[in-house]
């Protein structure tokens, strides 16, 4: 006696072996579990070698239906995810490196699951969990056979839009991040071809939340070019970041100390620093008195 069918696309390797696997871990007792192939599917065919009467067939398919939908929600959340995000890098964004698309598929995952401020991952894999196995339920009131592909098209569309979403963050996140290093590059070249006006620059950031450049001696630093800079300032509303990061690329210097640095809450700038001038520059807490 056949209660129920579960079919998978023959040539869906991880679908298939998850499935198979874990059918047979949670067999129901007094059940056996068959293969069978229609086309270009295959089918576990779940089976009794008993006749029940009304009353107990509908207690048997109960259960059954809970033990599936255990399975097929795990290995939709589980096992399937990754290789959904993998075809949505594959046709959107087929035009990226290997070694790129990887760290997309990575951080989709982990925009995904990773959580926010507001709503920890476990609450929301916790909550995909219960979606999938309610629809997975409705979907067994009124059928004995469950396809997985199309199961998962037809009635998790929100799901897989969701993924694309995440797959579309992660790709902006890596045009930023690109972009951010080519222009660490064109900063770094504008450095080296330079000659460092002083040795060695000490940053201090002020009461008036301005930066205060001091030489080696612990002068303040003024030129004629530091004071075209500031200008812009008023000119073109520039920043006090990024007119720090013009007058270091200006000043060129050998050596950089960013003194009281945890009062420096742009902690992107601080990196920019780094990575600009490479190797050249020091992180320190303790304050420094400028000299008259």
């Amino acid at each position: 006696m056949q209660l129920l069918s579960i079919g998978v696309e023959e040539r869906d390797m991880s679908g298939k072996e998850a499935l198979f696997r874990k059918a047979q871990i949670r067999k129901p007792d007094g059940l056996d579990i068959e293969e069978k192939k229609a086309g270009d599917l295959l089918f576990l065919n779940y089976t009794s070698r008993q006749d029940y009467d009304s009353g107990t067939i509908k207690s048997v398919q109960d259960k059954l239906h809970q033990y599936v939908a255990d399975t097929v929600s795990e290995i939709i959340l589980e096992d399937l995810q990754s290789e959904m995000v993998e075809k949505i890098i594959r046709d959107e964004y087929f035009y990226f490196e290997q070694e790129e698309r990887n760290k997309i598929l990575r951080d989709a995952m982990a925009i995904m699951w990773g959580g926010n401020p507001t709503v920890r991952s476990e609450v929301i894999r916790s909550r995909w969990r219960s979606r999938v196995w309610k629809r997975i339920m409705e979907h067994l009131e009124d059928n004995d056979e469950l396809v997985l592909e199309g199961f998962i098209r037809f009635r998790m569309k929100d799901f897989t839009r969701e993924l694309e979403e995440a797959v579309d963050r992660a790709v902006d996140d890596l045009l930023i991040e690109k972009e951010y290093r080519e222009f660490i590059k064109l900063l770094r070249y504008f450095v080296e071809i330079q000659e460092p006006k002083v040795d060695e620059v000490h940053v201090q950031l002020g009461e008036d939340k301005k930066y205060i450049l001091l030489d080696s001696s612990l002068h303040v630093i003024n030129n004629d070019m530091l004071e075209d800079l500031a200008k812009e300032i008023s000119d073109k509303e520039i920043s006090h970041d990024d007119l720090l990061i013009s007058s270091l690329i200006t000043i060129a210097p050998r050596k950089i100390t960013i003194h009281q640095c945890d009062r420096i809450k742009n902690t992107e700038l601080l990196n920019t620093i780094s990575n600009v001038f490479c190797g050249k520059v020091t992180m320190s807490k303790e304050g420094v008195l400028p000299k008259q």
